[in-house]
């Protein structure tokens, strides 16, 4: 009798356990886990710019105004490099301009899809600052 109540116990333990797993593992894939995961060492929780070296996030939905802008996004290092799915990069990029630039947003954006980023991600931009200033001088001419 003993030794089924420390079974009891025991498997007791591993549903508890198993329990507060849930909202994690449940959470795993989500785009803010993934934020949390693969951006935010770099632009921080409020996706803010850091030291003058990592640009802000927000604003970013202006370069989805511009030729190229969305390619942009898309093949920036961290972004096209990152250790996910197609798919969840999809999300979280889709995620990440409603989160840091809502108000930027076109009325017409057609979200991110898996195919999209597939094709793009398979060529990370290596030039980023000089592509990042001439899209920048674009979208400032339509201000």
């Amino acid at each position: 009798m003993r030794r089924f109540k420390r079974y009891l116990e025991r498997l007791s333990k591993i549903f508890l356990s198993f329990a507060l797993l849930m909202p994690i593992i449940a959470n795993a894939e989500s785009p803010r886990f993934n934020y949390i995961m693969h951006c935010q060492g770099c632009h921080l929780d409020d996706g803010r710019e850091t030291a003058d070296i990592i640009p802000a996030l927000t604003g970013t939905g202006q370069f989805l105004r511009v030729p190229g802008g969305r390619e942009f996004l898309a093949t920036v290092p961290g972004v096209a490099t990152a250790p996910i799915s197609d798919e969840e990069v999809a999300d979280l990029l889709n995620w990440m301009l409603y989160q840091f630039s809502a108000e930027d947003m076109l009325e017409n954006f057609v979200p991110y899809s898996t195919d999209e980023m597939h094709k793009l991600r398979r060529t990370p931009l290596l030039e980023v600052e000089g592509v990042r200033q001439q899209l920048m001088a674009e979208i400032t001419k339509l201000e």
